[in-house]
């Protein structure tokens, strides 16, 4: 098949399963074609997707530049010039919108649209009052619509009323890369454990509480916490770690060049959202056979079983999860088992190789489906 691929080029996990799934499908024999303002940061040099990037013009006509209208018609141009068979749209706004206007400009050739949903785009985005028709107009008129976990298929329901439900096709991860081989060892008397968080910095992830609960743990345990990423919370986190005197023990850094490579440098992943639609930086950790601790928002659940592949407490609980990490760190014996479980498991319902052919079960249904 000949796939087209919108998203976000950002640290987001919208972005990252967008670029994973693109790769695996050429792997799998597909010519796929990726649009986007800058190239994705995890979309490789070899990755043997087609990467078209995006000009758009900047006229002092516009107040602002018309990403999305560019966007549509490069995706239009895409379709006409290598006999598009499939769009797939990640996120409804605005990736869903630019595809159906896409889909209309190259007619009569026939485009298939299918829309994945990844969370803020029903959440936050979607929701909101400015944007909610065109959300459900891009819904309702995407050719299939799927969700990445049951939580946010449920969600989507509630607040869209669809007349289909979206099918839930889970995120998945690359197992091979992301892997067990040479993952960090439980540390020995004295070492600090590494304890680590991975995100967009944005207010939902809360990074306050992630700074609270490392600040509980280092008073019990040796421990050194990384940041990784970069949002709006960036600041507010560096002034919390300066007022509670952590600034030797806490690193923030912006990228990493071997991802797969750091979280197994971990002991713990932090994932402590106001919720998460599924939890992609979660799974990641836990194939490198990292331990979550994560808050019991949204679709995490899904993903992390408790006690078991990882941690569970209420969002916004501090004194739980600092209670909880501490105790798992605390016991070599536990924290060994937990890392074997949560890569073992991780491995059983969320790799690659088990997960990409529902999607490309889901272009052949829907390719060959009626107009």
């Amino acid at each position: 098949m000949k796939i087209a691929v919108s998203c976000h080029p950002t640290q987001g996990g919208s972005g990252i399963v967008a670029t994973e799934l693109a790769t695996a499908l050429v792997t799998r024999g597909h010519e796929v074609h990726l649009a986007a303002c800058k190239r994705p940061y995890r979309l490789a040099a070899d990755s043997g997707v087609v990467f078209h990037l995006l000009q758009v013009p900047d006229y002092p006509l516009f107040r602002f530049p018309p990403h999305d209208l560019s966007l549509a018609n490069k995706l239009a141009g895409i379709c006409r010039n290598h006999d598009i068979d499939i769009i797939h749209a990640h996120y409804a706004i605005p990736h869903a919108i630019t595809a159906l206007l896409a889909r209309q400009t190259v007619q009569p050739h026939k485009v298939r649209i299918v829309t994945t949903l990844h969370g803020t785009d029903i959440t936050l985005v979607g929701s909101h009052a400015e944007f909610f028709d065109l959300t459900r107009h891009a819904m309702i008129e995407s050719d299939a619509l799927t969700a990445v976990s049951t939580w946010l298929r449920d969600q989507t329901m509630e607040r869209f009323q669809l007349p289909r439900v979206p099918e839930v096709i889970y995120n998945f991860v690359d197992t091979v890369r992301f892997s067990l081989r040479g993952r960090a060892a439980y540390p020995r008397d004295g070492e600090p454990f590494h304890v680590l968080h991975a995100s967009n910095l944005r207010p939902v992830k809360r990074i306050a509480d992630i700074v609270r609960v490392f600040h509980e743990v280092q008073k019990k345990l040796p421990a050194r916490l990384t940041i990784l990423g970069e949002g709006p919370e960036k600041g507010l986190a560096q002034e919390l770690v300066s007022e509670l005197n952590l600034c030797g023990k806490v690193a923030f850094t912006s990228t990493a060049d071997d991802v797969p490579k750091m979280m197994r440098s971990a002991h713990l992943n932090f994932l402590l959202s106001e919720y998460e639609s599924f939890g992609l930086a979660a799974l990641e950790g836990m194939s490198c056979g990292t331990p979550v601790a994560a808050s019991s928002g949204g679709g995490l659940p899904e993903v992390i079983d408790h006690d078991r592949t990882g941690l569970l407490c209420p969002v916004g609980d501090v004194a739980c999860t600092a209670q909880q990490v501490i105790a798992l760190l605390g016991s070599r014996e536990r924290w060994e088992a937990m890392s074997r479980e949560t890569a073992a498991d991780v491995r059983r319902r969320f790799a690659l190789e088990s997960i990409v052919p529902h999607y490309e079960e889901l272009y052949e249904r829907v390719r060959g489906s009626a107009t």
